[in-house]
């Protein structure tokens, strides 16, 4: 089986933290979503900004193709190869 390519973009202080706009992931197989999200999370200041008590932090937004993923079906969902995935914080204003 191919390698399984997934986008990943970031926004705001995300851009920062992984030191790009976007990076591409290769997988074995189609990854979960958590399984992406897990990958990302591998360094010590990128775990706590992602997952909050071993759950996905409800303040991100996290969108698969251009469309919002809810928190609910996060851990059910696989991704395709060449899937986008963007990420970001819930952004306040005023």
């Amino acid at each position: 089986m191919p390698p399984v390519k997934v986008k990943v973009k970031f926004f705001a202080p995300f851009r920062e933290l992984f030191g790009a706009k976007e990076k591409e992931l290769v997988f074995d197989e189609n990854p979960g979503l958590l399984q992406l999200l897990d990958r990302l999370a591998e360094t010590p200041p990128a775990r706590p900004e992602i997952f909050k008590d071993g759950q996905v932090r409800e303040d991100l937004v996290i969108m698969i193709n251009g469309s919002i993923v809810s928190h609910d079906t996060l851990t059910g969902l696989k991704l395709e190869d060449g899937a986008t995935v963007t990420i970001f914080p819930l952004m306040g204003g005023g």
